[in-house]
């Protein structure tokens, strides 16, 4: 039975009210794009998940929209709230089926190759998962219904899991986003807890990040905010403290950038976990943001990209954080609910019109 893009949107809604989400997200337009998850590959491709409308978007650096694949089901190729996605060395794309606990392998092109999971608390199932990384041999997911972060093989075998529910060092309250970094070690934003966590490849607790008073070593030490415009300008140490995480990327120094989505910004980390810099604030001019679920980082030119969930929209900000540009998802092609599977590539042409920018 195909369930109409309304209802499923109620569902959604419902669920994520569930799990303790403000009204804000609930009252989303069911028809409206709401980017969710985003990720970057080596050649400056910009994948982005669409939860509300069902669909995978490729972009290119300029916002040139380069193709989109699925629609609204439990077939493969198909997605019930796309949320994380996450892309490997050789352009395999993983993507988090939410609603439909699962994660779904693609070639570059939307090609399927493989799905596994299914809904439940099980050593093999998910619940609600948000987040998704990958390392080595390894794909991360987020699994916030469950309070872990389960650990699979790139083929979809059960590696094992990180954390448990609860507020102690190495528990989570509804992990949202994971990140890997060159050395392996393992990020997670830990939402209801208002903070992010640092692990070891092997899973062993390594630190706290995001709080007023946390670093992984030495003395707390204020930061700086940032303007629109992203000038440094002296700060408080209050300014690190998380709110609401969700999305977090590492950058090719080691910093983590962190979607804060309960204070409408983007929010940069040192390595130890100093607050380093913050971006944003709530509205909908460039360099601001309503409620970011993900955030990413282009490997090649350092380059920041947000999903701005609430606006429907990325932005691009530069390495020092300075926002550059933005640009809308577009509106659904073939928004029928009773499309057929659509993990056959759909590629655009022409490019959409150039992004928003300050230049």
């Amino acid at each position: 039975m195909i369930v109409s893009k309304a209802m499923r949107s109620l569902v959604l809604a419902a669920l994520l009210l569930s799990f303790g989400f403000g009204s804000a997200l609930a009252a989303e337009d069911a028809l409206a794009p709401a980017p969710a998850g985003i990720v970057v590959d080596s050649d400056g491709a910009v994948y982005v998940t669409d939860y509300a409308l069902d669909r995978v978007l490729k972009f290119g650096s300029d916002g040139s929209l380069l193709g989109q694949w699925g629609s609204s089901g439990s077939a493969v190729g198909q997605f019930s709230a796309p949320f994380g996605v996450a892309v490997d060395s050789e352009h395999t794309v993983y993507v988090v089926d939410q609603l439909n606990g699962r994660v779904q392998k693609f070639a570059s092109d939307g090609t399927s190759l493989g799905v596994w999971g299914s809904t439940g608390a099980g050593s093999d199932q998910l619940r609600t998962p948000f987040g998704v990384a990958v390392a080595p041999g390894r794909v991360y997911v987020a699994d916030f219904g469950n309070d872990r972060v389960q650990v699979y093989g790139t083929d979809g075998s059960v590696v094992g899991a990180v954390g448990s529910k609860g507020s102690a060092d190495g528990q989570f309250q509804r992990p949202a986003g994971v990140a890997v970094d060159r050395d392996g070690n393992l990020y997670v934003t830990d939402h209801f807890n208002d903070r992010a966590q640092r692990f070891s490849s092997e899973g062993r607790f390594q630190g706290l990040l995001g709080m007023v008073a946390a670093a992984l070593s030495g003395s707390p030490t204020p930061g700086a905010t940032a303007t629109v415009t992203a000038t440094a300008t002296p700060g408080l140490v209050a300014d690190s403290q998380l709110r609401r995480p969700e999305g977090i990327a590492v950058d090719r120094d080691g910093n983590l950038w962190v979607a804060d989505y309960g204070r409408d910004r983007v929010v940069k980390l040192s390595p130890d976990g100093r607050y380093l810099l913050a971006v944003g604030s709530r509205g909908s001019g460039l360099g601001e943001f309503v409620g970011p679920k993900g955030v990413a980082v282009d490997p090649g030119s350092g380059r920041i990209y947000v999903a701005d969930t609430g606006n429907g929209r990325v932005q691009r900000l530069a390495v020092d954080g300075t926002p550059e540009a933005s640009w809308p998802l577009p509106a659904p092609s073939s928004p029928s609910p009773t499309a057929s599977p659509a993990s056959t590539f759909a590629p655009v042409q022409p490019p959409a019109p150039p992004p928003q920018s300050t230049q």
